[in-house]
Protein backbone atom coordinates (compact mmCIF):
# COMPACT_ATOMS: atom_id res chain seq x y z
CA UNK A 1 0.00 0.00 0.00
CA UNK A 2 1.53 3.50 -0.67
CA UNK A 3 1.27 5.31 2.72
CA UNK A 4 1.32 8.91 3.41
CA UNK A 5 2.14 10.78 6.18
CA UNK A 6 0.85 14.10 7.07
CA UNK A 7 1.83 15.76 10.69
CA UNK A 8 0.02 18.59 12.08
CA UNK A 9 1.38 21.03 14.28
CA UNK A 10 -0.59 23.56 16.76
CA UNK A 11 2.08 25.22 18.06
CA UNK A 12 1.90 26.50 21.79
CA UNK A 13 -0.91 24.36 22.29
CA UNK A 14 -1.15 22.41 26.06
CA UNK A 15 -2.90 19.51 26.76
CA UNK A 16 -5.31 20.73 29.15
CA UNK A 17 -6.36 23.11 26.62
CA UNK A 18 -8.04 19.80 24.11
CA UNK A 19 -11.10 20.02 25.31
CA UNK A 20 -14.81 19.60 23.73
CA UNK A 21 -15.49 23.51 23.82
CA UNK A 22 -11.79 24.31 22.28
CA UNK A 23 -10.77 21.49 19.77
CA UNK A 24 -13.64 19.26 18.65
CA UNK A 25 -12.18 18.17 15.70
CA UNK A 26 -8.63 17.10 18.25
CA UNK A 27 -10.90 14.93 20.03
CA UNK A 28 -12.40 13.39 16.99
CA UNK A 29 -8.92 12.63 15.83
CA UNK A 30 -7.96 11.12 19.21
CA UNK A 31 -11.35 9.10 18.62
CA UNK A 32 -10.28 7.47 15.70
CA UNK A 33 -6.70 6.57 16.81
CA UNK A 34 -4.40 6.99 19.71
CA UNK A 35 -2.84 9.71 22.29
CA UNK A 36 0.07 9.75 24.04
CA UNK A 37 -0.60 10.90 27.47
CA UNK A 38 3.12 11.59 28.17
CA UNK A 39 4.20 13.45 25.02
CA UNK A 40 7.11 15.77 26.05
CA UNK A 41 8.88 18.40 23.87
CA UNK A 42 12.79 18.97 23.89
CA UNK A 43 14.95 21.77 25.70
CA UNK A 44 14.79 24.56 25.73
CA UNK A 45 11.28 24.58 25.03
CA UNK A 46 11.34 27.15 21.90
CA UNK A 47 9.99 26.70 18.76
CA UNK A 48 12.80 26.50 16.35
CA UNK A 49 14.82 24.24 18.37
CA UNK A 50 11.34 21.99 18.68
CA UNK A 51 11.10 22.07 15.13
CA UNK A 52 14.60 21.02 13.99
CA UNK A 53 13.88 18.47 16.60
CA UNK A 54 10.98 17.49 14.88
CA UNK A 55 12.65 17.37 10.99
CA UNK A 56 15.44 15.77 12.05
CA UNK A 57 14.25 13.13 15.29
CA UNK A 58 17.08 14.08 17.29
CA UNK A 59 18.09 16.41 20.08
CA UNK A 60 19.46 19.68 19.79
CA UNK A 61 22.79 18.02 21.32
CA UNK A 62 22.89 15.94 17.76
CA UNK A 63 21.17 18.58 15.52
CA UNK A 64 22.64 21.87 16.74
CA UNK A 65 20.12 24.27 16.61
CA UNK A 66 20.56 25.13 20.32
CA UNK A 67 18.22 28.36 20.99
CA UNK A 68 15.88 30.31 19.14
CA UNK A 69 18.54 32.85 19.31
CA UNK A 70 22.12 31.62 19.75
CA UNK A 71 26.00 33.04 19.69
CA UNK A 72 27.47 33.56 16.53
CA UNK A 73 29.44 30.27 15.81
CA UNK A 74 32.41 32.68 14.60
CA UNK A 75 32.03 34.28 17.89
CA UNK A 76 32.42 31.79 20.53
CA UNK A 77 36.08 32.83 21.31
CA UNK A 78 35.37 36.68 21.54
CA UNK A 79 35.71 38.57 24.56
CA UNK A 80 33.34 40.90 25.42
CA UNK A 81 29.68 41.07 25.43
CA UNK A 82 29.32 42.58 21.69
CA UNK A 83 29.82 39.70 20.19
CA UNK A 84 26.63 38.64 17.24
CA UNK A 85 24.33 36.77 18.26
CA UNK A 86 21.84 34.77 15.41
CA UNK A 87 17.75 35.44 15.32
CA UNK A 88 16.69 32.00 14.11
CA UNK A 89 13.64 33.05 13.16
CA UNK A 90 14.27 34.88 10.12
CA UNK A 91 14.97 32.69 7.16
CA UNK A 92 17.26 34.68 5.24
CA UNK A 93 19.45 35.40 8.56
CA UNK A 94 19.83 31.59 8.91
CA UNK A 95 20.81 31.10 5.25
CA UNK A 96 23.11 34.08 5.16
CA UNK A 97 24.83 32.35 8.45
CA UNK A 98 24.98 29.04 6.40
CA UNK A 99 26.77 30.34 3.93
CA UNK A 100 28.68 32.12 6.05
CA UNK A 101 30.36 29.21 7.79
CA UNK A 102 30.09 26.85 5.00
CA UNK A 103 27.61 24.64 6.42
CA UNK A 104 24.33 23.78 7.35
CA UNK A 105 22.54 24.75 10.80
CA UNK A 106 21.49 21.41 11.02
CA UNK A 107 23.97 18.66 11.72
CA UNK A 108 21.72 16.04 10.97
CA UNK A 109 19.91 15.61 7.82
CA UNK A 110 15.96 16.75 7.93
CA UNK A 111 13.29 14.31 7.19
CA UNK A 112 13.43 16.13 3.49
CA UNK A 113 17.13 14.93 2.65
CA UNK A 114 15.98 11.26 3.93
CA UNK A 115 12.78 10.81 1.76
CA UNK A 116 14.80 12.85 -0.94
CA UNK A 117 17.57 10.13 -0.65
CA UNK A 118 14.95 7.35 -1.02
CA UNK A 119 13.03 9.13 -4.18
CA UNK A 120 10.15 10.28 -2.24
CA UNK A 121 8.67 14.02 -1.87
CA UNK A 122 8.04 16.17 0.76
CA UNK A 123 6.29 19.67 1.90
CA UNK A 124 6.48 21.72 4.49
CA UNK A 125 3.61 24.86 4.76
CA UNK A 126 3.61 26.85 7.67
CA UNK A 127 2.29 29.95 8.79
CA UNK A 128 5.37 30.25 11.73
CA UNK A 129 8.22 32.58 10.94
CA UNK A 130 10.30 32.07 8.36
CA UNK A 131 13.31 30.82 9.99
CA UNK A 132 11.19 27.92 11.68
CA UNK A 133 9.45 27.02 8.04
CA UNK A 134 13.63 27.12 6.91
CA UNK A 135 14.71 24.94 9.68
CA UNK A 136 11.43 21.97 8.69
CA UNK A 137 13.45 21.79 5.20
CA UNK A 138 16.50 23.11 5.22
CA UNK A 139 17.73 21.86 1.61
CA UNK A 140 14.59 22.52 0.10
CA UNK A 141 15.17 24.57 -2.80
CA UNK A 142 18.03 21.86 -3.81
CA UNK A 143 15.95 18.92 -3.60
CA UNK A 144 12.95 20.37 -5.01
CA UNK A 145 10.72 20.13 -2.58
CA UNK A 146 7.77 22.36 -1.88
CA UNK A 147 8.02 24.80 1.11
CA UNK A 148 5.23 27.48 1.48
CA UNK A 149 5.18 30.09 3.90
CA UNK A 150 3.67 32.72 4.61
CA UNK A 151 6.08 35.15 4.70
CA UNK A 152 6.32 35.65 1.29
CA UNK A 153 8.07 34.20 -1.74
CA UNK A 154 11.44 34.92 -0.46
CA UNK A 155 10.66 32.86 2.46
CA UNK A 156 9.52 29.71 0.00
CA UNK A 157 11.45 27.38 -1.86
CA UNK A 158 10.83 27.55 -6.19
CA UNK A 159 8.06 25.00 -5.69
CA UNK A 160 6.45 26.75 -2.47
CA UNK A 161 6.74 30.37 -4.60
CA UNK A 162 4.90 28.78 -7.62
CA UNK A 163 2.27 27.63 -5.17
CA UNK A 164 2.30 30.60 -3.56
CA UNK A 165 1.37 32.36 -6.77
CA UNK A 166 -1.56 30.79 -7.56
CA UNK A 167 -3.11 31.13 -3.87
CA UNK A 168 -4.40 34.66 -2.56
CA UNK A 169 -2.62 36.50 -0.40
CA UNK A 170 -2.38 35.38 3.34
CA UNK A 171 -3.79 37.48 5.91
CA UNK A 172 -1.97 39.47 8.41
CA UNK A 173 -3.54 37.86 11.72
CA UNK A 174 -2.48 34.95 12.98
CA UNK A 175 -5.59 33.31 13.11
CA UNK A 176 -6.32 34.16 9.44
CA UNK A 177 -2.76 33.10 8.89
CA UNK A 178 -3.63 29.48 10.19
CA UNK A 179 -6.43 29.24 8.43
CA UNK A 180 -5.29 30.03 4.68
CA UNK A 181 -2.35 27.90 5.41
CA UNK A 182 -4.43 24.59 6.33
CA UNK A 183 -7.34 25.77 3.18
CA UNK A 184 -3.64 25.65 0.89
CA UNK A 185 -2.98 21.76 1.72
CA UNK A 186 -6.33 21.00 1.85
CA UNK A 187 -7.12 22.40 -1.75
CA UNK A 188 -4.03 21.90 -3.13
CA UNK A 189 -2.17 18.97 -1.36
CA UNK A 190 -4.67 16.85 0.18
CA UNK A 191 -5.74 15.18 -2.85
CA UNK A 192 -2.85 13.78 -3.66
CA UNK A 193 0.04 14.65 -0.67
CA UNK A 194 3.58 13.60 -1.18
CA UNK A 195 4.77 10.75 1.13
CA UNK A 196 5.08 13.40 4.17
CA UNK A 197 3.88 16.27 4.79
CA UNK A 198 4.52 18.76 7.73
CA UNK A 199 1.65 21.41 8.40
CA UNK A 200 2.54 24.28 10.79
CA UNK A 201 -0.23 26.09 12.10
CA UNK A 202 1.11 29.21 14.30
CA UNK A 203 -2.09 29.43 16.47
CA UNK A 204 -2.78 28.95 19.55
CA UNK A 205 0.69 30.11 20.69
CA UNK A 206 0.93 33.89 18.18
CA UNK A 207 -2.62 34.70 20.40
CA UNK A 208 -0.83 33.09 23.82
CA UNK A 209 1.85 35.39 23.46
CA UNK A 210 -0.13 38.28 22.83
CA UNK A 211 -3.66 38.72 24.32
CA UNK A 212 -3.06 36.26 27.44
CA UNK A 213 -2.86 32.64 27.59
CA UNK A 214 -6.51 31.22 27.99
CA UNK A 215 -7.73 34.61 26.99
CA UNK A 216 -10.67 35.15 24.96
CA UNK A 217 -8.84 35.92 21.79
CA UNK A 218 -6.34 33.16 22.79
CA UNK A 219 -9.39 29.99 22.71
CA UNK A 220 -11.28 31.84 19.86
CA UNK A 221 -7.81 31.58 17.66
CA UNK A 222 -7.54 27.87 18.74
CA UNK A 223 -11.25 27.44 17.37
CA UNK A 224 -10.50 28.87 14.20
CA UNK A 225 -7.44 26.78 13.70
CA UNK A 226 -9.08 23.54 14.70
CA UNK A 227 -12.44 24.46 12.61
CA UNK A 228 -9.76 24.55 10.11
CA UNK A 229 -7.90 21.14 10.89
CA UNK A 230 -11.42 20.18 10.92
CA UNK A 231 -12.18 20.40 7.60
CA UNK A 232 -9.04 18.75 6.55
CA UNK A 233 -10.45 15.88 8.69
CA UNK A 234 -13.54 16.02 6.83
CA UNK A 235 -11.88 15.57 3.13
CA UNK A 236 -9.81 13.05 4.58
CA UNK A 237 -12.79 10.79 5.51
CA UNK A 238 -14.66 11.05 2.60
CA UNK A 239 -11.55 11.19 0.01
CA UNK A 240 -9.32 8.47 -1.53
CA UNK A 241 -6.71 9.19 0.99
CA UNK A 242 -8.83 7.58 4.03
CA UNK A 243 -6.99 4.58 3.83
CA UNK A 244 -3.79 5.53 2.99
CA UNK A 245 -2.73 8.98 4.72
CA UNK A 246 -1.69 8.57 8.29
CA UNK A 247 -2.49 11.88 10.48
CA UNK A 248 -0.41 12.97 13.39
CA UNK A 249 -1.86 16.12 15.12
CA UNK A 250 0.93 17.38 17.70
CA UNK A 251 2.22 20.64 19.41
CA UNK A 252 5.67 21.69 19.61
CA UNK A 253 5.60 22.83 23.43
CA UNK A 254 3.07 24.33 25.76
CA UNK A 255 3.21 27.78 27.55
CA UNK A 256 2.97 29.19 30.84
CA UNK A 257 1.75 32.38 32.03
CA UNK A 258 3.44 35.18 33.14
CA UNK A 259 3.26 36.83 36.25
CA UNK A 260 5.89 39.33 36.66
CA UNK A 261 9.25 40.51 34.63
CA UNK A 262 12.93 40.75 35.32
CA UNK A 263 15.79 42.47 32.95
CA UNK A 264 19.03 40.08 33.24
CA UNK A 265 21.10 42.12 31.08
CA UNK A 266 22.00 45.33 33.44
CA UNK A 267 21.92 42.79 36.64
CA UNK A 268 24.12 40.81 34.37
CA UNK A 269 26.26 43.90 33.39
CA UNK A 270 26.99 44.58 37.03
CA UNK A 271 29.67 42.25 37.63
CA UNK A 272 32.39 43.74 36.63
CA UNK A 273 34.40 39.90 36.77
CA UNK A 274 31.82 38.94 33.99
CA UNK A 275 32.97 41.72 31.39
CA UNK A 276 34.43 39.33 28.81
CA UNK A 277 31.25 36.80 29.10
CA UNK A 278 28.31 37.29 26.59
CA UNK A 279 24.29 37.02 27.88
CA UNK A 280 22.14 35.66 25.55
CA UNK A 281 18.56 36.82 27.61
CA UNK A 282 15.19 34.88 27.25
CA UNK A 283 12.86 33.00 28.81
CA UNK A 284 15.67 30.16 28.44
CA UNK A 285 19.05 32.26 28.60
CA UNK A 286 22.41 31.44 28.65
CA UNK A 287 26.32 32.85 28.96
CA UNK A 288 28.76 32.47 26.58
CA UNK A 289 32.46 32.26 28.04
CA UNK A 290 35.18 32.98 25.92
CA UNK A 291 37.66 29.96 24.91
CA UNK A 292 35.44 27.96 27.77
CA UNK A 293 36.92 29.17 30.42
CA UNK A 294 36.37 26.23 33.34
CA UNK A 295 36.90 28.65 35.99
CA UNK A 296 34.85 31.53 34.56
CA UNK A 297 32.34 28.84 34.34
CA UNK A 298 32.06 28.03 37.70
CA UNK A 299 31.73 31.91 38.62
CA UNK A 300 28.52 32.37 36.48
CA UNK A 301 26.78 29.36 37.42
CA UNK A 302 27.33 29.89 41.05
CA UNK A 303 26.35 33.28 40.79
CA UNK A 304 23.26 32.83 38.42
CA UNK A 305 22.29 29.68 41.17
CA UNK A 306 22.38 32.74 44.16
CA UNK A 307 19.60 35.04 42.13
CA UNK A 308 15.87 34.89 43.62
CA UNK A 309 14.74 35.16 39.93
CA UNK A 310 16.68 32.04 38.21
CA UNK A 311 14.87 28.93 38.27
CA UNK A 312 17.05 26.37 36.89
CA UNK A 313 21.14 26.53 36.50
CA UNK A 314 23.42 24.00 33.87
CA UNK A 315 26.58 24.26 32.86
CA UNK A 316 29.41 22.49 30.56
CA UNK A 317 30.30 19.57 31.80
CA UNK A 318 34.25 19.83 31.77
CA UNK A 319 33.68 22.96 34.68
CA UNK A 320 33.92 22.16 37.97
CA UNK A 321 29.91 22.69 38.70
CA UNK A 322 29.27 24.24 41.64
CA UNK A 323 26.72 22.82 44.63
CA UNK A 324 23.59 24.08 43.09
CA UNK A 325 24.01 23.19 39.66
CA UNK A 326 23.20 20.49 37.02
CA UNK A 327 25.62 19.21 33.94
CA UNK A 328 24.01 20.38 30.43
CA UNK A 329 24.03 16.74 29.57
CA UNK A 330 21.00 16.55 32.18
CA UNK A 331 19.08 18.52 29.07
CA UNK A 332 20.68 17.21 26.27
CA UNK A 333 21.11 20.26 24.87
CA UNK A 334 25.64 19.89 25.72
CA UNK A 335 26.72 20.54 21.65
CA UNK A 336 29.40 23.17 20.31
CA UNK A 337 26.92 25.94 19.81
CA UNK A 338 25.39 26.06 22.97
CA UNK A 339 26.62 29.22 25.29
CA UNK A 340 28.23 27.70 28.65
CA UNK A 341 26.07 28.19 30.77
CA UNK A 342 22.51 27.39 30.41
CA UNK A 343 19.36 28.90 33.01
CA UNK A 344 15.94 29.43 33.13
CA UNK A 345 13.81 32.07 34.62
CA UNK A 346 12.23 31.20 38.30
CA UNK A 347 8.34 29.19 37.52
CA UNK A 348 6.45 26.95 38.90
CA UNK A 349 2.89 25.17 39.30
CA UNK A 350 0.91 27.53 40.72
CA UNK A 351 -2.44 28.60 38.72
CA UNK A 352 -2.64 31.57 36.65
CA UNK A 353 -5.12 34.24 37.19
CA UNK A 354 -7.23 32.15 34.83
CA UNK A 355 -7.04 29.50 36.58
CA UNK A 356 -3.99 27.38 34.01
CA UNK A 357 -1.10 26.03 36.13
CA UNK A 358 1.71 27.40 35.20
CA UNK A 359 3.55 30.30 35.86
CA UNK A 360 6.46 32.01 34.96
CA UNK A 361 8.82 34.93 34.93
CA UNK A 362 9.61 36.47 31.64
CA UNK A 363 12.58 38.56 30.15
CA UNK A 364 11.33 40.85 27.33
CA UNK A 365 8.52 42.54 26.04
CA UNK A 366 5.58 40.27 26.55
CA UNK A 367 2.58 41.25 28.83
CA UNK A 368 1.95 40.06 32.42
CA UNK A 369 -1.22 37.75 31.63
CA UNK A 370 0.89 36.58 28.10
CA UNK A 371 2.13 33.15 27.57
CA UNK A 372 5.61 32.32 27.05
CA UNK A 373 7.77 29.40 27.21
CA UNK A 374 11.57 27.98 26.78
CA UNK A 375 11.33 26.49 30.50
CA UNK A 376 11.16 23.10 31.60
CA UNK A 377 8.07 23.51 34.10
CA UNK A 378 5.18 20.61 33.03
CA UNK A 379 3.16 23.10 31.43
CA UNK A 380 5.34 24.05 29.27
CA UNK A 381 7.18 20.22 28.51
CA UNK A 382 3.88 18.46 28.02
CA UNK A 383 2.71 18.47 24.42
CA UNK A 384 -0.65 17.08 22.78
CA UNK A 385 0.33 13.90 20.36
CA UNK A 386 -2.28 12.37 18.47
CA UNK A 387 -2.14 9.69 15.27
CA UNK A 388 -4.55 8.02 13.46
CA UNK A 389 -5.02 5.90 10.15
CA UNK A 390 -5.73 2.77 8.74
CA UNK A 391 -2.95 1.11 10.94
CA UNK A 392 -3.16 2.86 14.25
CA UNK A 393 -5.54 0.88 16.93
CA UNK A 394 -8.54 3.64 17.67
CA UNK A 395 -9.66 5.37 20.90
CA UNK A 396 -6.25 4.69 22.47
CA UNK A 397 -5.03 5.78 25.29
CA UNK A 398 -1.27 5.76 25.45
CA UNK A 399 1.14 6.37 28.65
CA UNK A 400 3.82 5.16 27.24
CA UNK A 401 6.48 7.96 27.08
CA UNK A 402 6.69 10.21 23.84
CA UNK A 403 8.19 13.10 22.18
CA UNK A 404 9.17 15.36 19.75
CA UNK A 405 11.93 13.77 18.42
CA UNK A 406 10.27 9.80 17.71
CA UNK A 407 7.97 11.62 15.19
CA UNK A 408 10.72 11.51 12.47
CA UNK A 409 11.29 7.93 13.01
CA UNK A 410 7.41 7.19 13.28
CA UNK A 411 7.35 8.25 9.75
CA UNK A 412 10.44 6.71 8.20
CA UNK A 413 8.68 3.67 9.33
CA UNK A 414 5.39 4.10 8.63
CA UNK A 415 6.88 5.10 5.01
CA UNK A 416 8.68 1.81 5.23
CA UNK A 417 12.18 3.84 5.09
CA UNK A 418 15.73 2.85 6.98
CA UNK A 419 17.10 4.80 9.34
CA UNK A 420 15.05 5.44 12.02
CA UNK A 421 16.82 3.51 14.13
CA UNK A 422 20.10 6.05 14.22
CA UNK A 423 17.94 8.80 15.47
CA UNK A 424 17.38 10.07 18.90
CA UNK A 425 13.83 8.85 18.98
CA UNK A 426 11.82 5.97 18.63
CA UNK A 427 9.22 4.88 16.43
CA UNK A 428 5.64 4.73 18.08
CA UNK A 429 5.05 0.88 17.56
CA UNK A 430 1.67 1.31 19.64
CA UNK A 431 0.45 3.47 16.91
CA UNK A 432 1.32 1.77 13.85
CA UNK A 433 0.24 -1.73 15.17
CA UNK A 434 -2.31 -3.20 16.92
CA UNK A 435 -1.25 -4.98 20.37
CA UNK A 436 2.30 -3.65 19.97
CA UNK A 437 4.04 -1.90 22.39
CA UNK A 438 8.02 -1.34 23.20
CA UNK A 439 9.79 -3.91 24.22
CA UNK A 440 11.81 -1.92 27.24
CA UNK A 441 10.32 -0.72 30.96
CA UNK A 442 10.60 3.00 31.31
CA UNK A 443 12.86 4.14 34.12
CA UNK A 444 12.38 7.40 36.08
CA UNK A 445 15.40 9.17 36.23
CA UNK A 446 15.76 12.15 39.29
CA UNK A 447 18.99 14.59 39.09
CA UNK A 448 19.47 16.82 42.25
CA UNK A 449 21.85 19.83 42.79
CA UNK A 450 21.30 22.17 45.72
CA UNK A 451 22.84 24.77 47.88
CA UNK A 452 21.44 26.15 50.49
CA UNK A 453 17.81 26.89 50.36
CA UNK A 454 18.05 26.43 46.72
CA UNK A 455 17.48 23.24 45.20
CA UNK A 456 16.50 22.28 41.78
CA UNK A 457 15.23 18.68 40.84
CA UNK A 458 14.73 17.62 37.18
CA UNK A 459 12.78 14.75 36.47
CA UNK A 460 13.68 12.18 33.04
CA UNK A 461 12.54 9.09 31.75
CA UNK A 462 14.57 6.45 30.01
CA UNK A 463 13.09 4.06 27.65
CA UNK A 464 15.79 2.02 26.67
CA UNK A 465 18.15 4.25 24.53
CA UNK A 466 15.52 7.04 24.55
CA UNK A 467 15.45 9.80 27.26
CA UNK A 468 12.33 11.80 27.63
CA UNK A 469 12.59 15.11 29.93
CA UNK A 470 9.42 15.60 31.94
CA UNK A 471 9.92 18.52 33.32
CA UNK A 472 11.93 20.42 36.55
CA UNK A 473 11.08 22.10 39.54
CA UNK A 474 12.80 24.64 41.49
CA UNK A 475 12.35 24.27 45.75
Amino acid sequence: MDERFLLVMFDGLRPDLVRPDTTPNLLRLAAMGTRFARARSVFPSETRVCSASVTTGCQPRRHGLVANRLAHPADMQVRGPTGRSVNTGQAEDLRALEQEIGEKLLDMPSLGARLAAAGHDFAVLSSGTSGQSHVLNPTAAELGQVTLSVHGAQSCSPRGADLLASLSPPPADGPGRAEWIAEAFRTRLLPNPPAATILWLCEPDTSAHYTGLGSPANLAALRRADAAFGRILDDWQAGPMRDRLHIMAASDHGHATITGSVSVAPLFAAEPRFADCRLLPGASGGVVVPCGEAAVITEVAAWLARQDWIGHVFAADGADLPPAVLPRSAVLADHRRTAHVLYTLRAGPAPSPLGLPGVTLNDGALPIGGGTHGGLTAAEMSVVMIMAGLRTPRGELSEWPASLVDIAPTALALLGLPGGDMLDGRALVEALTPGASPTDTPAPETWEAANGLYRQRLSRTRLGRQVYIDQAQRE
